[in-house]
């Protein structure tokens, strides 16, 4: 069922240079004729300032106070806008009204200007600014609004892009499956897609096609540049080059041969007799010191056993003077203590009972005889109980005195035998020492031996004589030396000759690696570009299907979703035809307006709500299409220096008072 909203009267005053108007409509079209600056505009301006604060152009900071001629507001006045609705037959009346506001300060009784204010009502009821919003919220919402009562709203104040939502909102959603019954060839895309939009897929392909087309140019520069550096070695035989290196060094291993046996022939008898006179040396070594560890080693052996038990000595020493220092420390503490105690025996043992009170603390009168005689006698035996006490605490005491002082005589005893035996000890340390380091300076060194000082002569006479044979052989060897390094050489030439070689072979495979990576990104390339041909051939058929579901929503005006680039890819876009012509670009204001009411028709039946329609510069048009809603045609007519309303055929002259 559809909401069905007109507007049945509407009232201005001091509103935009318009002193008064009411226009009457009793809920019927209407056309209202005027020349021009008659206020005819005002009349939607008032209409939606009342509804929304805005304009009829969507401003919001529009100047609603009448202008003097020298463009200064004229002040002192209220400026008001009312009207009554017809919502599906029943009257509402809304009401504001925009009033300066003056206030006194403090000590002084001019008025000071200071801002504005908006009262609100509903049904002649005052009502807060949010109660007054929701109730227009309630009849209509500002964007429904602006979208149905203005033929020019649509096609010139909203961007394409929310043109396009609207539009896609009336033809409902298009499923991918929708487009691939469409178009069977594009079956294929789901798996192209693998679960991604086709938004994020052609970004994905765009990147994609960038990359390749950047190494695609690549490649030419590449090959180039290694086909530039390739030497030409087509006059060398790699395979002669190799025979002649495996020649070359089979010479060079008999020379180091022939090199190494004229050095192995010099001398070696007397080198083997080196070896066994080393041998004969190590042994001669081997015995002295087998001889020498004999001697001294007891002597050390006693020595280092007469220091460790010196060592052991010390350490009871010093532990029985700390047990000693301990025992003295509490002997000293004893004596004190029982010092101490027989003082306070001898106290205790003075005291009497005369001492103590026999008279009553309380009353001061004399106790009983009774009385004092028990306390005598308790007095008494706690003065026995803590004389017999002390005594057996001086008893304990001097047991362990006892006891202490025999432990401290005999660490005394230990102490001075252990004095004697580290004095004892202590010398026969140091006679064993000196039995040690005579044992050592007794043994003769080495170098006496008369047999090793031989041997030792021996071998510096063969290190002379294989010495000179060296000197003997060493021309000969120098001169294989000098024929192995020009070998070497040759040897140096041929390996740079075969390096060229490799590196020319190496460059040539390069060459045809990047060109087989060249193939294989060219394949790659391909496929991009039939994965975005399936995907602007997909995006085609949805758009030319939305387009057919969107066009068949309206009697007259058709709409372009899409443009098609220079580089075969689409756009979107939003543009209104009418027979073919856009809107934007050739369509007269009689299509226009007509377009923008068939617009307003579907948009009625969509969002299942009519309201009044102000159709400005209504007098383009000679034949209006018929619309399910209130039309208020709003004509520029010079003869009519005055509003002049017109509804149901009937003529009506309005007085419509403008401030110029």
């Amino acid at each position: 069922m559809t909401k069905n909203i007109r507007l049945a009267e509407l009232h201005l005053s001091n509103f935009k240079g318009v002193k008064s108007f009411t226009l009457e409509t009793g809920g019927e079209s209407a056309k209202v004729y005027g020349d021009n600056a008659t206020g005819k505009t005002t009349l939607f301006d008032a209409f939606t300032w009342l509804l929304f604060d805005k304009d009829s152009q969507n401003k919001k900071d529009f100047e609603i106070k009448t202008l003097s001629k020298d463009n200064k507001a004229v002040s002192g006045v209220e400026h008001e806008v009312s009207a009554v609705l017809l919502i599906d037959g029943k009257a509402v009346e809304l009401k504001k009204v925009y009033s300066e506001k003056w206030t006194k300060k403090r000590g002084s009784a001019k008025q000071v200007f200071s801002g504005h204010t908006t009262d609100y009502y509903v049904n002649d009821v005052p009502v807060k600014k949010k109660e007054f919003t929701e109730k227009v919220n309630d009849i209509i919402s500002e964007d429904i609004f602006k979208l149905i009562t203005s033929p020019s709203y649509f096609n010139e104040q909203m961007k394409w892009q929310d043109r396009l939502n609207v539009l896609m909102e009336i033809g409902g959603a298009v499923t991918d499956d929708d487009v691939i019954s469409k178009n069977k060839s594009l079956s294929k895309l789901q798996s192209i897609l693998d679960e991604k939009s086709i938004d994020e897929q052609k970004r994905i392909l765009a990147e994609k096609r960038k990359k390749i087309t950047k190494l695609l140019e690549q490649f030419p520069v590449r090959i180039d540049e290694i086909n530039r550096s390739i030497e030409d070695v087509t006059a060398l035989n790699q395979e002669q080059l190799k025979e002649d290196l495996k020649a070359i060094q089979a010479s060079i291993d008999d020379m180091e041969k022939e090199a190494r046996s004229i050095k192995a022939d010099a001398g070696a008898d007397r080198k083997k007799r080196m070896l066994q006179l080393e041998g004969d040396l190590q042994q001669i070594k081997s015995d002295h010191d087998t001889e020498r560890f004999q001697i001294v080693n007891e002597k050390k052996e006693a020595y280092y056993q007469a220091k460790n038990s010196l060592s052991q000595i010390k350490h009871q020493l010093d532990s029985l003077k700390t047990k000693k220092d301990h025992l003295t420390s509490f002997l000293s503490q004893t004596d004190k203590e029982r010092v101490e105690l027989r003082e306070e025996w001898s106290k205790k043992n003075e005291e009497t009972f005369e001492d103590h009170l026999t008279d009553c603390p309380t009353c001061g009168q004399a106790l009983p005889e009774g009385q004092i005689q028990a306390a005598i006698e308790k007095f008494n035996l706690q003065k026995s109980e803590s004389l017999e006490r002390i005594v057996d605490k001086g008893k304990q005491l001097g047991i362990e005195y006892g006891n202490k002082q025999n432990e401290l005589y005999e660490v005394d005893e230990k102490i001075q035998l252990l004095i004697l035996e580290e004095k004892f000890t202590t010398a026969a340390v140091e006679k064993l020492k000196e039995d040690m380091e005579q044992a050592e300076a007794s043994i003769a060194p080495i170098t006496n031996n008369p047999t090793y000082r031989a041997k030792i002569e021996e071998i510096e006479r063969i290190k002379s004589e294989i010495q000179s044979d060296e000197q003997e052989t060493s021309g000969a060897v120098q001169s294989i030396n000098e024929q192995i390094k020009e070998k070497q050489q040759e040897m140096t030439l041929i390996r740079n000759d075969l390096s060229r070689i490799d590196q020319a072979q190496k460059a040539l495979n390069r060459i045809n690696e990047l060109k087989e990576e060249e193939r294989k990104m060219a394949d790659e390339y391909n496929e991009v570009e039939q994965q975005s041909f399936l995907i602007e051939e997909f995006i085609r058929t949805k758009m030319n299907l939305m387009e057919e579901r969107i066009n068949s929503k309206f009697k007259f005006a058709r709409f372009k979703l899409f443009e098609e680039q220079v580089n075969g890819g689409f756009t979107e876009t939003c543009e209104t035809l009418y027979e073919g012509v856009p809107y934007s670009k050739g369509l007269n204001n009689a299509a226009r307006i007509n377009v923008g009411l068939d617009i307003i028709n579907t948009l009625n039946e969509h969002y299942g709500i009519s309201a009044p329609i102000f159709v400005d510069n209504s007098e383009a048009v000679t034949d209006l299409i018929e619309v399910n809603a209130q039309v208020i045609s709003l004509i520029v007519s010079k003869p009519d220096k005055q509003l002049r309303v017109e509804t149901d055929d009937n003529l009506l002259t309005v007085d419509c008072e403008v401030i110029a």
